[in-house]
């Protein structure tokens, strides 16, 4: 006889990994299924506010993560020409997501059961493993959220992201820069710093690095000339891809379905709350299972974190349009109001 509920969560990602270290193995047996592992870690950093920071020391990986991850003094904001908007001095670090995708992994009990294959249907493979519950963690292309929710492919925008390292000396101060039609910005690194700029570029699905550089660089060519020196720095190494968004969801779950992190709430990068809004679902998921067992999780999860998603969502949106158009001072300063109060 069958003691221990059986959770299948498709996506071994940041949400994913968080959600299988998080979950009881005494109580609850998990199947990790993610078709490309190694896309877990790769990029350059991810921002880490007390939200994430706390689910980290929920997940027992706090400590770690800490130890590779580089703390701010202070986050400058700037306009197109280089005049300071706002100086503020947050509580933030800035993680290396390859360590922190390492600290989640070595967090796994060794009861997960993991499996590299790609999910079409996952209420089909729920069925042939006999799991309980299906949990979408496969970010905001979901294979879980379009074929359980007709119409709910990602939305694609108009905004490409570019991001790289830069070597040198370690980093303390985090500075972005607002202008018409794009924002750029640098981070503490684990090489030194890292960059990253979005801008506006069409709308095909696929985007050519090198092409989308030669944009960049276009684009910035009349900003603050520190800008464009990492620009000119970085070589032809840059990460490039579309900014998609998860599509508006009146809920996040269904029977013994339920949908986490990117898979849910894909946002536009401005507010770097993505791996932090992942990992807060994962520990407030596990809670909800822990507590209600795998048939009355999803809906207590949803009640709890899913207007959250969506509001972020929106926000991140609505803090990309005001900072990167022309004339939207008093949008712009409504935006640095909040941004001064985050900590």
């Amino acid at each position: 006889m069958r003691t221990r509920e059986h959770v299948l969560i498709v996506g071994g990602g940041v949400a994913g990994l968080a959600l299988a270290a998080a979950l009881d193995p005494r109580r609850i047996h998990v199947t990790l299924v993610e078709e490309r592992p190694e896309r877990a870690g790769a990029g350059t950093v991810l921002a880490m506010w007390r939200g994430g920071r706390d689910a980290l020391d929920d997940l027992g990986v706090g400590e770690r993560v800490r130890a590779t991850s580089r703390p701010v003094e202070r986050v400058v904001l700037r306009d197109a020409s280089g005049r300071a908007l706002h100086d503020i001095a947050p509580s933030l670090w800035f993680t290396p997501r390859a360590d922190l995708v390492a600290a989640l992994e070595a967090a796994l009990p060794s009861s997960v059961t993991r499996l590299t294959r790609l999910v079409t249907d996952s209420r089909a493979l729920a069925t042939q493993l006999g799991a309980d519950i299906v949990v979408g963690a496969d970010g905001v292309r979901s294979a879980v959220r379009q074929h359980a929710w007709a119409g709910s492919a990602p939305v694609t925008t108009d905004w490409i992201a570019l991001r790289g390292h830069l070597p040198g000396p370690p980093e303390r101060v985090a500075t972005e820069w607002w202008g018409p039609g794009g924002l750029f910005g640098t981070t503490p690194g684990p090489q030194g710093a890292a960059w990253f700029c979005a801008l506006r570029g069409g709308r095909g699905a696929t985007v050519d690095p090198a092409e989308a550089l030669a944009l960049a660089r276009g684009h910035f060519a009349d900003w603050d000339p520190r800008a464009r020196a990492v620009l000119a720095t970085v070589g032809e190494q840059a990460d490039a891809q579309r900014i998609l968004l998860a599509p508006r969801l009146r809920t996040s779950a269904s029977d013994r379905l339920v949908l986490i992190g990117d898979a849910a709430h894909a946002m536009s990068p401005n507010l770097g709350r993505g791996a932090n809004e992942a990992m807060e679902d994962a520990v407030a998921l596990a809670e909800m299972i822990h507590r209600h067992g795998t048939k009355g999780a999803p809906r207590a999860f949803s009640r709890r974190r899913h207007l959250r998603g969506q509001v972020l969502r929106t926000a991140a949106s609505i803090g990309l349009r005001a900072a990167t158009t022309r004339h939207a001072a008093p949008a712009r300063d409504a935006l640095l109001r909040t941004v001064a109060t985050l900590s």
